[in-house]
């Protein structure tokens, strides 16, 4: 057995059907459906069950998988390892990054940062559930987040605060009470799980919202319109009015954030000291949030 065979195994494990086990390995997913047919054949074993809902695991897959994962925990390793001993100034990087950082700075950075260093690629992830540093689906990730994981290497960036704002055309009064603001039109979030995100949703779980976002960004396209008030990380945005400021306690920190093994790539290092002097000229999370108002 290859360690392609485990890969395949794995996929199907974590996905439970043929296409989004596809998918995540970027093949046809009969191609999936082939590949384990001809291990259970060569082990004489039944590794999946098989019904409507999907693949699970037999008695005999569960025992398999155990290992399989501790193979990729290790293949993950030696490539991280790896990486982190290559010295030259030239490769792929790959980000991951939400919206407010994606649309906002990364791309103007990352223009400067090759017209220094061209040979230098990268791949930007804009994430709704961020990739793994573990994996190595990233190696460099921004992320806002309180709860730093402790296998990683990680810088604060600065912090993010929260206000409910809703369209100058739409309310031009003066602040609004939480109890007068549940009668008001709302825009919520899905999938968003910050803490003020969680506040928002406990505070207003009885009040209709009129559209949910998973994006800051939208969340702030759809306030412009005129659609209700919305949860947002900006303090001025002149065609909007802030009725309510959450308190300190839900500001969420900005972090640059990679995996140890990383720390001797030179290609890493490098972006990272980048993005770090870059930081101390402009404030990085000041520009991501204020990008957001600059925007139409």
């Amino acid at each position: 057995m290859d360690w392609n065979d485990i890969r395949f195994i794995l996929a199907i494990a974590n996905y439970g059907t043929l296409h989004e086990a596809a998918a995540h390995l970027k093949v046809n997913h009969s191609t999936v459906w082939r590949r384990i047919q001809s291990l259970e054949k060569s082990f004489a074993t039944q590794i999946f069950l098989v019904d409507r809902n999907g693949y699970t695991l037999t008695k005999a897959g569960e025992g398999v998988i155990e290992h399989a994962r501790a193979m990729a925990a290790n293949m993950d390793a030696i490539e991280r390892v790896i990486s982190g001993q290559n010295k030259e100034l030239k490769g792929l990087i790959k980000l991951t990054a939400p919206a407010v950082f994606a649309n906002g700075v990364l791309p103007k950075l990352i223009k400067e940062f090759r017209s220094i260093h061209p040979a230098i690629n990268f791949e930007l992830h804009v994430d709704g559930t961020a990739l793994s540093l573990e994996k190595r689906e990233a190696d460099i990730a921004f992320r806002f987040t309180n709860n730093v994981p402790d296998d990683v290497i990680a810088h604060e960036l600065g912090l993010s605060s929260w206000s409910l704002m809703i369209s100058k055309e739409l309310y031009q009064g003066e602040k609004l009470t939480l109890d007068e603001l549940k009668e008001w039109p709302l825009i919520g979030y899905v999938d968003f799980q910050t803490p003020a995100a969680q506040w928002f949703d406990a505070m207003f779980h009885e009040s209709a919202k009129v559209i949910s976002c998973n994006d800051v960004s939208h969340a702030l396209s759809c306030a412009r319109e005129g659609l209700g008030v919305a949860l947002l990380p900006i303090s001025h945005e002149s065609s909007l009015t802030t009725v309510y400021t959450l308190p300190s306690q839900f500001n969420i920190r900005g972090w640059l954030i990679s995996h140890k093994d990383l720390r001797t790539s030179a290609k890493i290092k490098t972006f990272w000291d980048f993005i770090l002097n870059k930081h101390k000229e402009s404030n990085i999370i000041y520009l991501a949030v204020s990008s957001l108002s600059d925007t139409r």
